[in-house]
């Protein structure tokens, strides 16, 4: 059962990861090419790639086998 939690937890934040790609290449590319011109548009581009990283780095330890550490 844990197995299948940890799984789950992995996919979720896979996708989220994946949606938060696309949110900072989305608002990237509107700003590049000035259909924003939010000056504080940038800082949503780093939230979000924060965001992404952070739930990167928990997916990736929900799919480690912390039985054999330590």
């Amino acid at each position: 059962m844990i197995a299948y939690l940890r799984t789950v937890l992995y996919l979720v934040c896979m996708v989220v990861v994946f949606m938060c790609g696309i949110a900072a290449l989305t608002i990237t590319a509107a700003v590049v090419t000035n259909k924003l011109p939010d000056p504080q548009a940038w800082m949503a581009v780093v939230f979000f790639m924060a965001a992404g990283g952070a739930a990167w780095t928990a997916g990736h330890a929900a799919r480690w086998d912390w039985s054999s550490w330590g």
